[in-house]
Formats: C-alpha cells, sequence, structure tokens
C-alpha cells in the first residue's frame, strides 16, 4: 500500500467517522436515552454501512483501521472540549419541563415520548411533574432534574409531618388517547374521567397530552398547548375504593 493509498484511506475514515456523528445526531437524543428497538437497528444499520467501505481482508489492514477508529476518536472527543465544537458535535441541553409543565416543542424537536420521559423522570424519584421546577435534556442523553423549592430535599417525613397519600399517577390519557386499563386501576371509568374533563372545561381527550388521577379524586391535566388544570373532587364525591396506587 503506497502512501497516496494511505492517505485516501485516512481521509474516508475521517469522513466516515463524521458522517457516522451526523447520522446519530440526527437520530435525536432519544436514541441515547432509552435504546427502542428501532433506534437499535438503526444504529447497527448505519454503523455497518458506514464502515463498510473501510474493511479490507487482511488482519494487518483490519487492525490499522480499528486503530485509526480509536484515534479519530480520541481526536474528536478532544475537539469536544473546545466551546462552539462542543455545541457542534453532541448539541445543547433542551429544556423538556419548564416550571412543572411539559415544553411540547423541545420533547418533539428531541424525538423523545411522553411515555419515555415519564419514565426517566419516576427512576430519577419525581413521578409528579409539579415537584420539578425545570428538567433538562442533555446533549449525553440524560435528563437532568432541578426541583422545586418545597419538594426536595426535606419532606414531610424528615420532619414528622402529618401528609396525604397521592398514589402513584398512571397516565389516564397519554398524547390523546384513554388509557383504560389504568383507568380501571384507580377505580375509576371513561365516564368518571369525561365528567372531569367536563369540569375543566377540556372538550375532548384529544386536546390533552398528559393526564394522571391524583388519590383520592383529583384529576391533574396536561394540555397540548403547555397549560394545566387541576380537578378538585365535587360536593359529596366518593373516595378511592381502597388506598389506590
Amino acid at each position: 500500500m503506497g502512501i497516496v493509498d494511505i492517505l485516501t484511506y485516512i481521509a474516508q475514515a475521517l469522513v466516515l467517522f463524521t458522517a457516522a456523528i451526523a447520522a446519530t445526531r440526527l437520530l435525536g437524543k432519544s436514541a441515547i436515552v432509552q435504546l427502542t428497538p428501532f433506534d437499535l437497528v438503526a444504529i447497527v444499520i448505519i454503523g455497518t454501512v458506514i464502515a463498510e467501505p473501510l474493511v479490507r481482508s487482511t488482519v494487518s489492514a483490519a487492525v490499522a483501521g480499528a486503530g485509526l477508529l480509536v484515534v479519530l476518536h480520541v481526536l474528536f472527543s478532544r475537539l469536544a472540549l473546545v466551546g462552539r465544537l462542543n455545541s457542534l458535535l453532541l448539541g445543547e441541553p433542551s429544556v423538556v419541563v419548564k416550571h412543572g409543565r411539559l415544553v411540547v416543542e423541545n420533547l418533539r424537536r428531541n424525538s423523545l415520548s411522553v411515555a419515555q420521559l415519564l419514565a426517566l423522570l419516576r427512576s430519577s424519584g419525581y413521578p409528579y411533574l409539579d415537584d420539578i421546577e425545570f428538567a433538562l435534556l442533555e446533549p449525553i442523553g440524560q435528563v437532568s432534574i432541578l426541583p422545586r423549592g418545597g419538594a426536595r430535599p426535606v419532606c414531610p417525613d424528615d420532619l414528622g409531618l402529618p401528609h396525604g397519600y397521592r398514589g402513584l399517577p398512571l397516565p389516564v390519557v397519554l398524547d390523546g388517547n384513554l388509557k383504560p386499563e389504568n383507568l380501571a386501576e384507580t377505580g375509576r371509568d371513561e365516564a368518571w374521567l369525561r365528567q372531569e374533563l367536563t369540569r375543566l372545561d377540556v372538550r375532548d381527550a384529544s386536546q390533552v397530552l398528559y393526564a394522571y388521577v391524583e388519590h383520592p379524586d383529583t384529576l391533574v391535566v396536561n394540555l397540548k398547548d403547555g397549560t394545566a388544570r387541576r380537578s378538585r373532587p365535587a360536593p359529596g364525591a366518593r373516595g378511592a375504593t381502597g388506598r389506590g396506587l
């Protein structure tokens, strides 16, 4: 292999490595947050297609190619330490929850579903949106949470104060779709849900991005327009059966 061939090979590796980074960026941060089956397939296929021009039949060429990719990885890692290049290579953090409200446009921009975000928030110990002042989707795919001042770190249990049971906020409406199985878990039905939505002046579930039942009879609704509403038990309304979730 002559010097021209070596330089050509290095140039190919640089271009393809850069193309692979760009393709991964285009997949969105959600591909890093939680690998869905289609995320995994896309990444594997992209890697295979990108690597194909670099494949060589001899062991020495394969080892040299692997070494070159390691060098490129280290190079790009160093470049990411530079301010402007960091933004270009990794992107900027995106606010996905602001003052307890979902930032719908940023979720869509990053291809992150409401269900994925809720799972990440629950795994971090924040099942309730109104406990969160800000949540940011970081360039590395993690979600950073800044809790509301009164939400953490001190809780009523720490001070020996009485507090009510809130239950598990299972979504009863998610992105406009009813979740009958979750309604059943709360001991309620679709008629109750539609009645509560009417009380909140929500004409149809298609307007709702995320809604859950807070024990015992409070429906919390986050609308697609970025606003939130909370119902209160009607006078004489029954409590939830049992302890609920």
